[in-house]
């Protein structure tokens, strides 16, 4: 197919801003859902919990890491639902890269905000002292949308996908929970939560969007999702979150060096490099912890940020800097 003809760091992008993502699941609630009619002490608790979330701004900071052989990736964030629905988040994504054949290392970072208005979710980074931007579509905003949720029918799906919750401690004060989401379910949700984001779309964008969703979807099915979650009881916050998404990635990069063999797409020797160390060595994993939201704190996008010049390539070029030595 001519048009998956090449891979590039969106797909590195969408590792990365769905793992940074991902915690936020945990700070929606609405007290007034009702209570499944059998439900074991685990689920009991965790629905307590869950519900218990809800205020009219939420605030979280998220440390994503991403860590193989060859590549060590981080992305420090801070990010917020407020009372009229926009999410945002803003930190630094920080690599090293070390290319083992050609013995080279490179290490940078970049400043970036993510905003989600209505269906469209935009991502803004800096290179070179410029900001550009650009639109992700699919999975990040379908996750998003889980966390904005409050709606009492969208509540109950999101519980719905909770398979197993183990109490591991509970006192007055804490409680302390080991989860499984069903994969199965979480991509449901997420393929159905997605597709407005697909609206401004249209031809080869669309087909390709839809496509790298598709493969997303595929791993997450494949996979249940785990996470370590510490509420502070008295108040109902996120004192912490784990998440481990090792197993998601893996399947994922391992889909598209399939897809590679067999002719669909062609990868360069850096990007295969990647996804070997992505699918078979690389582990993931993100740390979320609940802020309590005051004034002083809040996210805002620096004036003219939204008039910055779209650019679908600028994690390309990101891409390519990352992997290619400056000779001095």
């Amino acid at each position: 197919m001519k048009l998956l003809d090449r891979l590039n760091l969106r797909r590195l992008a969408k590792v990365a801003s769905i793992a940074a993502i991902s915690g936020t699941l945990l700070l929606g609630g609405n007290a007034v859902v009702n209570a499944a009619p059998v439900e074991d002490e685990g689920m009991a608790a965790f629905r307590e919990a869950y519900m218990g979330q809800l205020t009219s701004t939420r605030m979280i900071d998220q440390d994503l890491s991403l860590v193989a052989p060859n590549f060590h990736l981080d992305m420090d964030s801070k990010g917020q639902v407020t009372a009229d629905n926009v999410m945002r988040m803003s930190g630094t994504l920080s690599w090293t890269y070390t290319n083992l054949q050609k013995n080279y290392s490179t290490n940078s970072s970049i400043p970036f905000y993510i905003e989600q208005a209505g269906n469209d979710m935009t991502l803004y980074v800096q290179r070179r002292g410029k900001w550009s931007k650009m639109l992700l579509p699919g999975l990040p905003a379908g996750i998003v949308t889980i966390w904005k949720a409050s709606e009492i029918d969208v509540l109950r799906q999101n519980l719905d996908a909770v398979k197993v919750v183990k109490v591991l401690k509970d006192t007055p004060d804490m409680r302390i929970m080991n989860v499984t989401l069903d994969g199965n379910k979480i991509a449901a949700l997420l393929e159905k939560n997605s597709q407005g984001s697909f609206a401004s779309l249209s031809g080869d964008a669309l087909t390709e969007q839809k496509e790298q969703l598709n493969r997303w979807l595929e791993a997450i099915r494949a996979n249940d999702i785990t996470f370590a979650w510490t509420v502070n009881k008295p108040s109902w916050t996120t004192v912490t979150a784990a998440f481990d998404l090792t197993n998601i990635m893996h399947a994922y990069a391992r889909y598209v060096l399939d897809e590679s063999a067999a002719g669909r797409i062609v990868l360069n020797d850096e990007e295969r490099d990647l996804l070997d160390a992505m699918g078979y060595y690389a582990e993931l994993k993100s740390y979320t912890t609940y802020i309590s939201p005051k004034k002083d704190m809040m996210i805002n996008l620096p004036a003219n940020l939204k008039n910055a010049p779209e650019n679908d390539n600028s994690l390309d070029d990101i891409f390519a800097e990352m992997t290619t030595v400056v000779k001095k």
